[in-house]
């Protein structure tokens, strides 16, 4: 088969996998269709509604393992490996623990929403399947303007048009708010990938958008999704700093940050003043304004508290952990969602010294992928779903954020990469 040939089915592969890609990225906007579409039919609950949904989840799952015989490398090999450890893990943490099947049955909070076919850790199997990081931000360009459009048209202007969002306190209890916990996370994602193809190809139109986006996360979301912005622009700097082969042009930006540090330091309140009264001016209100204005913006809202309850659990667990969800016994009578909001305190509550030695792991694997990585395309598509998970700090539970997955998945396949190249050059 000469070289021409082998180019077009791996194009052909490449165009399937980036379809599957963007399918599985889509999902939600097919399931907020059928959601709408079985509620107008009568079926807000049941076993019907519940068996239609999953159905339209597994789609991307379905053609993948249709594929499946077909793919010769086994690059999900690593995937279907990770799935077996993570299914293996639970089902041993509720052989030793079956006090926890109340967690794990938890329809918004259990299992359910980490094994369904549209859930976060299947974001590994989907980023895994491509090895041009090019295919990938051509897949997350196109879903950049989906997911965009999406969240202005169906979640923002209805909030808008009625006046309150939605939510859930920590008592489980809907409630009206005058903004969403949930909606300037989801932003994130969108909002960040503009700003990033704006960073790269210079259109002017995906700068608007981003700062659109940015906007909406201030003036309606929470403010630790402010955070990762500006995690972000900080990591998507040391990359350019990375890249500069001009000695004295990489010191010129590193005694840039260095003045914009100290700036901020002796200057941070004054200029957040500013800033709030310029938006304020500008016809800007949210709770996070009021609260940059007031000095409250460190509020934790009880974060402190479950913190510690889960610090608490930690010094008096055993060497091993609680098993899998073995933070939520600690934390639920606290709030609902039963998480530590913290990845740290989650591993660690979980897995106890196991846990401690994944999240070194974390740590030595993101500095290897921002701060050594020589792969410019493969760094900042990790640097903008590494930023984004960020959000794990604050909020959120890892079985939940498909962009921990995603970073996961990407870090891998470079270095499965570059091991492969390495090989074949001794060869």
């Amino acid at each position: 088969m000469n070289n021409r040939k082998l180019l077009k089915i791996r194009v052909r592969k490449s165009d399937y996998y980036s379809r599957l890609l963007l399918l599985y990225l889509s999902q939600l906007f097919f399931l907020t269709v059928a959601r709408f579409t079985l509620s107008r039919m009568g079926f807000d609950t049941g076993l019907f509604r519940n068996f239609i949904l999953s159905c339209i989840a597994s789609v991307p799952v379905i053609l993948f393992l249709i594929r499946m015989p077909k793919i010769t490398s086994r690059i999900y090999i690593s995937f279907l490996l990770l799935y077996a450890v993570v299914v293996a893990t639970f089902l041993i943490t509720l052989m030793y623990h079956p006090e926890y099947k109340q967690y794990f049955t938890r329809v918004d909070y259990g299992l359910i929403r980490v094994f369904r076919p549209d859930c976060a850790i299947y974001a590994f199997l989907f980023f895994s399947l491509l090895d041009n990081p090019e295919d990938i931000l051509r897949t997350l360009k196109k879903f950049a303007y989906m997911d965009f459009s999406y969240l202005m048209l169906v979640e923002l202007l209805p909030a808008m048009s009625r006046g309150y969002w939605e939510d859930v306190n920590s008592l489980g209890q809907t409630v009206q708010r005058t903004y969403s916990l949930t909606f300037g996370y989801e932003m994130l994602l969108p909002a960040i990938l503009l700003l990033y193809f704006y960073i790269r190809e210079k259109n002017w139109v995906t700068l608007i958008l981003s700062m659109i986006g940015f906007v909406t996360i201030l003036t309606n979301g929470s403010r630790g999704a402010l955070i990762v912005p500006i995690i972000f622009v900080a990591l998507m700097f040391i990359s350019n700093i990375l890249d500069s082969k001009d000695v004295s042009w990489k010191a010129a930006k590193i005694a840039g940050i260095v003045v914009i540090g100290v700036v901020f330091a002796l200057f941070g309140n004054m200029l957040l003043s500013v800033f709030v009264e310029v938006l304020s001016s500008m016809g800007l209100e949210s709770r996070t304004l009021q609260m940059l204005s007031s000095g409250e913006i460190s509020n934790d809202s009880g974060r402190t508290l479950i913190w510690a309850r889960v610090i608490a659990a930690i010094q008096d667990g055993g060497p091993f952990g609680y098993g899998v969800f073995g933070d939520r016994q600690f934390v639920y009578g606290l709030h609902y969602v039963g998480y530590s909001h913290n990845i740290i305190l989650e591993l660690v509550c979980s897995f106890g010294v196991v846990g401690i030695a994944l999240c070194v792991f974390l740590i030595i694997q993101s500095i290897r992928m921002i701060g050594f990585c020589k792969d410019k395309e493969w760094r900042e598509l990790f640097i903008i779903f590494f930023s984004i998970s960020c959000q794990l700090f604050l909020s959120l539970s890892v079985w939940y954020v498909m962009e921990f997955w995603a970073a996961a998945a990407i870090a891998h396949k470079y270095f499965q990469l570059k091991k492969c190249s390495k090989m074949n050059y001794r060869k």
